[in-house]
């Protein structure tokens, strides 16, 4: 009797009965066990019962043919350049309304101005005082001296011209001869650059009298003298007063309100209120 309770028998009669009471208790609706035997028993049987299904019904699938994956892998190539695509367009519309919305305001500004909105599209290495070509020409109404601005001052003034491109010369170059005024003090002067001044994306403010009030930081405009140029374009702000070292006569050296030596877009003015007259416009390689 005493080797019945340590044999095997006994020991899977003891298994069954503890199996049989587990039955009983979770039938009987007690909640703990029913808990227990939920969590411990019945839950892990039904996840490995769930990834035999599935690991069995991976198995049961044919494997795609090279030519099935062939045109999916060419159906994911041409999703991807139509979303590619559609990203350029998406960055195309966005620099143009952001580039409308800024002539939009010089127009409104302005509503005598007539003008045409053009794009930078090429520098000449050798040309040392930031000069460029912009992408609208006769064609488009554009035409010599006519001047050039973004929204932040005046650029320059367009000094060649074909039917649909022409370069414009801008205020950094000493063939800038532009009429200007202090904001301020009224003083008034021309606007020409120099080589000292122009690797700094500086021009100068030639010809001030000797009995100026101009100080740094003020604003300097266009004069409106002659015609060429519209009255009260912003052109830039004084960064300090010096002497002429030939002259003896003061000096302003002005930086631009634009980044001339970076602008991508501008404005061409074609037409405002105020124009010269034919025979006031100078020769091409001038602004005034």
């Amino acid at each position: 009797m005493k080797g019945f309770f340590s044999g095997k028998g006994f020991k899977v009669l003891v298994t069954v009965v503890c199996i049989f009471l587990a039955v009983a208790l979770v039938t009987a609706g007690n909640g703990y066990m029913n808990d227990f035997f939920a969590s411990f028993v019945l839950t892990p049987l039904r996840q490995v019962a769930s990834e035999g299904v599935e690991a069995a019904g991976d198995a049961l699938t044919p494997p795609k043919s090279n030519e099935e994956l062939q045109e999916e892998v060419s159906r994911l190539e041409r999703e991807n350049r139509d979303l590619s695509d559609r990203l350029v367009d998406y960055y195309d519309i966005k620099k143009q309304n952001e580039e409308l919305r800024k002539f939009y305001d010089i127009k409104k500004e302005n509503k005598d101005f007539s003008i045409v909105p053009s794009t930078v599209i090429g520098r000449d290495p050798n040309e040392n005082f930031y000069g460029f070509t912009a992408d609208k020409g006769s064609l488009d109404g554009v035409d010599i001296n006519n001047p050039v601005m973004t929204e932040k001052g005046l650029v320059g003034w367009v000094s060649e011209v074909s039917p649909r491109s022409c370069r414009v010369t801008t205020v950094l170059s000493p063939d800038a001869q532009i009429g200007a005024v202090v904001k301020r003090t009224d003083d008034s002067g021309i606007i020409s650059g120099s080589g000292g001044n122009v690797d700094e994306g500086k021009t100068e403010m030639l010809n001030l009298s000797e009995q100026n009030s101009a100080k740094k930081g003020d604003i300097v405009v266009t004069s409106g003298y002659g015609g060429i140029y519209p009255k009260n374009l912003k052109i830039g702000k004084i960064a300090k007063l010096t002497m002429d070292e030939y002259t003896g006569m003061p000096v302003a050296v002005i930086e631009p309100y634009e980044d001339i030596q970076n602008v991508s877009s501008v404005v061409i003015i074609t037409d405002f209120d105020g124009k010269g007259e034919p025979e006031t416009v100078q020769s091409s390689d001038k602004g005034s």
